[in-house]
């Protein structure tokens, strides 16, 4: 027996918690491309993406009987991810820095532009994930949630297992340096030094 395309991801996982295995691939597969474009920007190589949500969905199955329902599905399966991607990256602390994909994650689409503003939207595209990738990890984090999968703030905080007040906070620090590393990226650019 199949699992209706209408199902909702509450449902989904209460079916997956009683090991309907069906219900819970059906709950992944719908969400898998937000999960796997997080998972990207936050361990920053595709294959570390791909081994953290292959642990957090994973977590998530054999967890599914945890889920309260206090926020919805989406938000408690980024929880377990936010958790996968934390445990993958202390797990490489000190290890040579590996955000070398990062600009193929999601491009800019190109549409009917210019050829120079082209040539600018990839150079912001690269400076924009080059500096996400350098933020501390709670900073991503929470720029990920809110700013890229666009999760409402008390979903964000409660994926990051804080309160919302905190994630407020954090979220503003993270986009003022966010800001700050992209314009020092992009400032040699803008301004080239004139030699006599």
């Amino acid at each position: 027996m199949g699992v209706e395309p209408g199902t909702s991801d509450e449902e989904l996982i209460r079916l997956a918690a009683e090991g309907d295995r069906r219900a819970f691939e059906a709950l992944a597969i719908r969400h898998e491309l937000a999960l796997h474009r997080y998972a990207t920007r936050c361990c920053g190589s595709r294959r570390e993406a791909e081994d953290a949500l292959q642990d957090g969905l994973l977590a998530a199955w054999r967890g599914a009987r945890t889920f309260r329902g206090e926020a919805s599905a989406r938000t408690w399966l980024f929880q377990v991810l936010v958790h996968a991607c934390r445990r993958r990256l202390r797990r490489r602390a000190g290890e040579p820095d590996r955000h070398d994909d990062l600009t193929a994650a999601d491009p800019l689409p190109s549409g009917e532009r210019a050829p120079d503003e082209q040539v600018a939207d990839a150079q912001l595209s690269a400076a924009l994930e080059r500096a996400l990738a350098e933020l501390p990890d709670e900073a991503r984090e929470v720029l990920l949630l809110r700013d890229v999968e666009g999760l409402p703030g008390d979903e964000a905080a409660a994926a990051l297992g804080i309160g919302l007040a905190a994630m407020k906070s954090r979220l503003h620090r993270a986009r003022l340096e966010l800001k700050e590393r992209v314009e020092a990226r992009l400032r040699p650019r803008l301004h080239p030094e004139v030699s006599p």
